[in-house]
C-alpha cells in the first residue's frame, strides 16, 4: 500500500461565500467506514469504474476512510491490476469534514494529459452551488495528486483545486481545451458586470507538466457578454461548468 500526503484542504475563500455557501473496503472494518460517511453514502455511491492507467482492464477509484483516536482520515483509493495505492485527503477543519463525509466522491474519469488512461476529478469540498474538485491521476502504478502549482496566480475556487457550479452572481466552468494546447485544461469564472444583463468572463489555462498543474504562457482572457450568450460563446460552462468537452466519462452535475 503506498500513501502519499496531499496539500491540506481549507475553508473556501471569500469568492465561494459569495457563491453560495465485499472486495472493495479499504483496510477499516464495515462499522468504521459507516461512522466516517452520512447515512446512505455507500461505498457503491463513491466508487467510479474505468481504466485509469491504460492496459485497457477496468479499474476501480473510491472514496474511503479509516478511524483511529475517534476521528476520521479519508483516501482516495484505486485499484489496478498493479496493486492498490492511495492519496490522503487532509480534512483540518469543519468544513472539510463535512464535505468528505457528505459528498466526496470520484465525479469524472476523462482524459487531460498525453499519458495512457484517465484522470480522475473527485468531489472534495461542497459549496450551496458550487463543486469544487481536484485531480488524481496514475503514475507507474501509484495514484497522484494532481496539484495546481501553488506559484500559479489566484483565483482558484479553492485551494489547489478547480470548480464547477455556482449561482447568477458567480459561476465557474472547468473543461479539457484540446484545441488550445494539448494537456490543457480552462478554468474560467463569471460574475455580474454592474446591475445590468452582461457578465464578466475571465479565463485561464493551466497545463500538465509531470503530475501537477501549471499555469501556461496564455495570458488571462477577460470579455464581456450578454447571460444569454454565455455558454454559447464560453462553452466550458455548459454541463453546469463540469468537464463538458472532455473525453471520457463525466457524471450528471445534478446527480454528482
Amino acid at each position: 500500500m503506498i500513501d502519499r500526503e496531499g496539500l491540506p484542504l481549507r475553508k473556501v475563500g471569500v469568492v465561494l461565500v459569495l457563491a453560495s455557501v465485499a472486495a472493495l473496503v479499504p483496510l477499516v472494518s464495515a462499522a468504521g467506514i459507516t461512522r466516517c460517511f452520512a447515512d446512505g453514502d455507500t461505498l457503491e455511491r463513491r466508487l467510479m469504474r474505468g481504466n485509469l492507467d491504460g492496459d485497457g482492464v477496468p479499474d476501480e477509484v473510491w472514496v474511503g476512510a479509516s478511524r483511529s483516536d475517534g476521528r476520521c482520515r479519508y483516501y482516495v483509493f484505486a485499484r489496478t491490476m498493479s496493486g492498490t495505492s492511495r492519496v490522503h485527503v487532509p480534512a483540518p477543519d469543519k468544513f472539510s469534514r463535512s464535505s468528505l463525509r457528505n459528498f466526496a466522491r470520484p465525479i469524472a474519469l476523462v482524459r487531460v494529459d498525453a499519458v495512457a488512461g484517465r484522470e480522475i476529478a473527485v468531489n472534495l469540498l461542497q459549496g450551496a452551488s458550487v463543486q469544487p474538485f481536484g485531480f488524481f491521476t496514475m503514475r507507474l502504478g501509484v495514484l497522484r495528486r494532481m496539484d495546481i502549482d501553488e506559484d500559479s496566480p489566484q483565483p482558484l475556487a479553492a485551494e489547489n483545486m478547480f470548480a464547477s457550479g455556482g449561482g447568477l452572481s458567480l459561476m465557474f466552468g472547468t473543461d479539457c481545451a484540446y484545441a488550445e494546447s494539448p494537456r490543457t485544461v480552462v478554468f474560467s469564472r463569471a460574475y455580474p458586470m454592474g446591475n445590468g444583463p452582461r457578465y464578466i468572463v475571465e479565463r485561464r489555462w493551466y497545463q500538465v507538466r509531470g503530475y501537477f498543474f501549471a499555469r501556461t504562457s496564455h495570458p488571462t482572457q477577460r470579455a464581456s457578454v450578454r447571460l444569454s450568450r454565455l455558454r454559447a460563446l464560453f462553452p466550458e460552462f455548459r454541463n453546469d461548468g463540469l468537464l463538458p468537452h472532455c473525453d471520457g466519462r463525466v457524471l450528471d452535475p445534478r446527480l454528482a
